[in-house]
């Protein structure tokens, strides 16, 4: 959840540490909050999981997004306390969810939380995610938790215990960024997952030309090989959107499809009640088989 810059500031630019006690302050007054983002099944249109993401309303400077707050906050000592309250906040949310759904046939969706990988190998972690789950009354793999490829590769010794301990107490996992480390297919046969996020950047940068597009379907094959899920992060532009699908990826998520929005909207998605093209018209794409989406948004 760390980023290169403050709010304001041009890259590799010191944080703007004036913004300190306003950040202190935000835990508890309401302006620290988190937007959530669907994840589309290319297939049909559903939306089957949401990533979390915390966002800091500054009253002078806006909106700011982890890339803006979180060296602020690594300035300060506050990235632990911004990582236990963006759990914490989400496993209530998913809760919410789940309660608002009781006596409907909806099954709201899973709720994704990027994790540092610093905290996957904190002693207390795993203890933290037992007492936030603990008689929440959620259901095996409403909650999932992501982690960077690079993060897990890193701590690789002891990574497939501490996943493994993870899915024992309901937790989905998956990897993010998958693709762009040395180890990546390694993994899919090391650890414990249920789901590979391929990154945008990569796909964009890879996908080039036909050789490109290759490795991402190898990449793509393999992890369906191993019944995992393959999702691919930052979709930004209709194009992008078919080309994955050509190459039989599961699911997408990124602006082409919904922003990150507010949590009074995320329910509403959460619930069948409203659908992700609130926030942007899909164009009239001529790949016919992305119109199971496209339609279902429509809806």
């Amino acid at each position: 959840m760390t980023a290169p810059s403050a709010a304001g500031d041009s890259p590799g630019s010191p944080p703007d540490l004036t913004l300190v006690p306003a950040l202190y302050a935000a835990f508890d007054d309401g302006s620290l909050r988190l937007h959530f983002q669907p994840e589309v099944d290319l297939r049909n249109g559903s939306v089957p999981g949401m990533e979390a993401h915390p966002r800091w309303q500054h009253p002078e400077r806006g909106v700011l997004g982890p890339a803006e707050f979180m060296p602020i906050a690594a300035a300060a000592g506050l990235v632990h306390q911004v990582d236990q309250w963006v759990l914490r906040m989400a496993v209530a949310e998913a809760r919410t969810w789940h309660r608002m759904a009781v006596g409907t046939a909806i099954r709201p969706p899973r709720l994704w939380v990027n994790v540092d990988g610093r905290q996957l190998t904190s002693p207390a972690f795993i203890a933290e995610v037992d007492r936030l789950l603990s008689g929440r009354l959620l259901p095996a793999g409403a909650l999932g938790l992501e982690f960077s490829e690079r993060a897990l590769g890193l701590a690789a010794p002891v990574v497939p215990r501490l996943l493994d301990r993870l899915r024992a107490l309901g937790v989905a996992i998956a990897v993010e960024s998958f693709g762009t480390w040395l180890g990546s297919l390694t993994m899919l046969d090391l650890l414990p997952i249920d789901l590979v996020k391929l990154d945008g950047a990569y796909l964009r940068a890879t996908m080039r030309d036909m050789e490109g597009e290759a490795v991402v379907a190898a990449i793509v094959r393999l992890a369906h090989q191993r019944r995992l899920t393959v999702v691919a992060d930052g979709v930004d532009t209709a194009r992008l959107a078919a080309r994955i699908l050509d190459l039989d990826c599961d699911r997408a998520i990124g602006p082409v499809f919904c922003p990150p929005v507010p949590v009074e909207d995320a329910r509403l998605i959460a619930l069948g009640r409203g659908r992700p093209d609130r926030w942007y018209k899909p164009p009239a794409w001529a790949d016919d088989r992305l119109r199971p989406w496209v339609q279902a948004a429509a809806g």
